[in-house]
């Protein structure tokens, strides 16, 4: 009788790969969606944020329950946390574009080598806009005109969720919870890929979305719903352009934060040739910053400086992703000349040839 000695690594291999595999696996998955057509990667971001809307929706009605929201509010984050983390599982195991996941497979494709920066820095931009319009089509049309918050429990609890990440915390707040948040969708999708089995890429991708939801950390996509919702609902104290500075482009806070002219000299003492691209990033948040500026403006003239009406609610939710857009164009091509310039900055970051995974 033959006796078959089988080692416990093995055994493990035959359910998931190892985590050196799964980075492997990631990078080699990052560097195909990084070099897919722009067209491809944009109408699947766009079915990403459809399937988080979805859900989202989901989690308002499932906790639109006042007498658990005063006296178990604990029972209703878990309540939200079991039925959120479906719009993750439905994203990875159909293979669309979630901003906040691209981020790192991408990003991991790109230290491999395997993926140029431009690629990178475009597969960002339109994953993004991708989950914003697929998001604002399943607010506004579907949620939205379509009436399912109509009931006046689930209206007010869309509203008060909408306050409740908008208005609330500070800005430095929903900063500090969206690294939480994007740290532990990371992990989800880190163990979705790691599991070989559907069955163990649900049970693995759960439980980290089960955690940030629980804690009320902030995801960007879901915010997405969340917040113009809230406006479309006449929300209070909420506006397309708080929306836009708080819960979209706080990054561009940080720079008028920091000491710019001490940063400056700092860096260009440590890379003397990025003088230029040091001058070039600052210039570029600032034409930035003042573009937006500028569309906020036109859109607080274009539907009226007060929210009287589904009507005007349902221009600024149109209007925003197309606002946003056209007064990126500055930055966006000034990002691909601080692209083509940076090149020594970034490449303290990559790994030498030596580590270079085989393609």
């Amino acid at each position: 009788m033959t006796v078959t000695h089988v080692h416990v690594d093995n055994m493990a291999n035959m359910a998931a790969y190892t985590p050196k595999e799964t980075a492997e696996l990631m990078s080699r998955i990052g560097a195909m969606r990084g070099r897919a057509r722009p067209d491809k990667i944009f109408f699947s971001a766009f079915m990403a944020g459809c399937l988080v809307s979805f859900t989202s929706a989901s989690a308002v009605i499932a906790t639109a329950a006042p007498w658990f929201q005063e006296n178990a509010p604990g029972l209703i984050r878990m309540i939200s946390g079991l039925i959120f983390p479906s719009g993750i599982v439905m994203i990875l195991i159909s293979g669309s574009e979630l901003f906040t996941g691209s981020n790192m497979i991408t990003g991991i494709a790109w230290m491999h080598r395997r993926l140029p920066l431009k690629n990178l820095l475009m597969h960002w931009f339109l994953c993004f806009w991708g989950n914003m319009a697929g998001a604002l089509f399943v607010m506004a049309i579907i949620v939205g005109y379509g009436g399912v918050f109509d009931n006046e429990i689930f209206k007010q609890q869309a509203i008060a969720t909408a306050q409740l990440k908008q208005i609330t915390p500070q800005w430095h707040q929903i900063f500090l919870r969206a690294i939480g948040c994007n740290w532990l969708v990371c992990l989800s999708c880190y163990l979705g890929l790691q599991a070989k089995d559907v069955t163990s890429k649900v049970a693995g991708m759960w439980w980290p979305i089960f955690a940030f939801v629980t804690m009320g950390l902030e995801h960007v996509v879901a915010n997405m719903f969340f917040i113009p919702i809230g406006i479309f609902l006449g929300a209070p104290g909420i506006s397309v352009g708080l929306y836009i500075w708080k819960g979209m482009l706080l990054f561009l806070f940080l720079p008028g934060c920091l000491p710019c002219k001490v940063l400056t000299r700092i860096v260009q003492a440590s890379f003397p040739q990025l003088s230029e691209t040091c001058s070039v990033a600052f210039s570029s948040v600032a034409s930035f910053t003042s573009t937006c500026t500028s569309w906020e403006r036109i859109l607080l003239l274009s539907t009226g400086s007060t929210i009287s009406s589904q009507s005007a609610l349902w221009r600024r939710a149109i209007f925003l992703p197309f606002a946003a857009a056209q007064s990126s164009r500055i930055a966006v091509a000034r990002a691909a000349t601080l692209a083509g310039s940076s090149s020594a900055l970034f490449k303290h970051l990559r790994l030498p040839p030596s580590t270079r995974f085989s393609r």
